[in-house]
């Protein structure tokens, strides 16, 4: 009777293993479209004391740390590229979506200034220079409102990433804390989505550490997430108005604005501080070149009436700001006669001013050596060079990334066709044991009924 006892629990056993194998197996099927997951298996092990038989221990998930960790970095990578592809491409189409650039403006305004040069007396020529100057201001003008403008939807893409920074730090560290105390395969698969998120949004490393505790840092080494500890990403006033990004743990507080070189946030933060900067910085420069290079020849001529002095823009007060200020002298705007044309002292239609400025566009007077020409066609070369790099940058880390999402599909993605075979593989394995429980129950109960 004792071998057919033990017979009993080896049956029993065989039937909560390959149930056990059927849940798992079911639960893969259920969760073939679920982001994130990572397909799980049930460890049978053998019985090695008599009789044998089988049993089933703890379920595992199949994932492996260091290829998560390198999907999250491409994911980081990719976010911040295709988030600067878009800033970009935003601004160009801002930059260029009305009338001539700003390398056709200043063109168009030396180009004005040689048919004066033709007719100085002219008063129809004298308007189209004022006209072609007052477009060059104009286009100047609304042009660093564009960037302005554009960094102000940058910064607040900024403050937005950042409040979502907080919140997933939060729930990151939670999820630790559930995988501490249940070490749950689901919420494992919860905490690397997270850290997935993470990385989107400020780049950075995520790396678990020998008690199974995530740790995520950003790339300056800020810790935002230790164990079931989380810090804050918290946004307060820096230059200008714009937001500053700042580690807070407790009293701790470490400034990550410039350090921040990853994810979507990275990406606007980059805009925001170093490209649209640059851009705004190069609008200024031109337009303080504009005015004070061509108010140097315009004031060393004369007019009709004979007076010399007079500027054709407002004289800029300082370099930052002045692509915002610049505008035609307010006197010469009301009366074209003003415009110096002729040399201080010369009689009436001599047109050596009107030669003088337009010999003044293929000088280098500009910043850097250039023309004045030159410089506005680089602001454009600039932004386009910018957005290409990003474009290109975008599609490289889509294929790294692609890749990388492959090679962890292959070990973590749930297959149909082989959980289908294991569902029925454990199915028949398991009527095959309730057959074996059936036999000894019958072989039992005939035992006792003939002791």
């Amino acid at each position: 009777m004792s071998d057919l006892l033990s017979l009993l629990s080896l049956g029993s056993a065989g039937i909560a293993a390959q149930n056990a194998g059927v849940a798992v197996a079911s639960n893969n099927v259920a969760n073939v479209n679920t982001a994130g997951y990572s397909r799980q298996r049930v460890d049978l092990q053998a019985l090695s004391l008599l009789p044998g038989g089988v049993r089933s221990g703890a379920t595992q998930r199949l994932a492996d740390d260091l290829l998560a960790d390198r999907v999250r970095v491409a994911g980081g990578s990719l976010a911040m590229s295709r988030a600067t592809a878009s800033a970009l491409g935003d601004l160009e189409t801002r930059l260029a979506r009305t009338g001539p650039t700003v390398d056709e403006q200043v063109a168009n305004l030396f180009a004005s200034f040689g048919a004066l040069s033709a007719a100085p007396g002219d008063t129809g020529r004298r308007s189209d220079v004022l006209a072609a100057a007052g477009a060059l201001a104009d286009g100047i003008r609304r042009r660093a409102a564009d960037v302005a403008s554009a960094q102000q939807d940058s910064d607040l893409r900024i403050r937005d990433g950042a409040k979502q920074v907080t919140s997933l730090a939060k729930q990151l560290a939670a999820a630790n804390q559930a995988v501490g105390r249940s070490g749950d395969p689901a919420m494992r698969d919860r905490r690397d989505q997270l850290a997935a998120q993470l990385s989107e949004l400020v780049g950075g490393r995520a790396r678990i550490g020998a008690d199974g505790q995530m740790r995520f840092v950003l790339d300056d080494g800020a810790v935002l997430v230790d164990g079931d500890r989380a810090a804050q990403l918290a946004v307060s006033p820096g230059p200008g108005g714009l937001a500053k990004l700042e580690v807070v743990d407790g009293a701790s507080r470490r400034d990550v604005t410039a350090t921040l070189g990853g994810g979507s946030v990275g990406a606007q933060l980059r805009v925001r501080d170093v490209t649209l900067a640059r851009t705004a910085a190069q609008l200024d420069q031109l337009a303080f070149d504009v005015a004070t290079q061509v108010n140097a020849v315009h004031t060393a001529n004369a007019g009709l009436d004979g007076v010399a002095g007079r500027p054709m823009f407002t004289p800029p007060a300082q370099l930052a700001g002045a692509a915002a200020a610049l505008a035609i002298d307010p006197a010469l705007a009301a009366d074209p006669k003003l415009l110096a044309a002729a040399a201080a002292g010369a009689p009436s239609g001599d047109n050596r001013g009107a030669l003088a400025l337009f010999e003044l566009g293929s000088r280098p007077v500009a910043a850097g050596g250039t023309s004045l020409g030159d410089a506005a066609l680089a602001i454009i070369g600039d932004l386009a060079r910018s957005g290409a790099e990003a474009k290109a940058a975008a599609a490289r880390d889509e294929l790294v990334a692609a890749h990388l999402g492959d090679l962890r599909d292959s070990l973590s993605g749930v297959d149909m066709q082989e959980e289908l075979a294991n569902l029925a593989r454990f199915e028949h394995a398991s009527q095959a044991m309730t057959k074996v429980v059936a036999v000894v129950d019958s072989l039992l109960g005939s035992l006792i009924d003939r002791l």
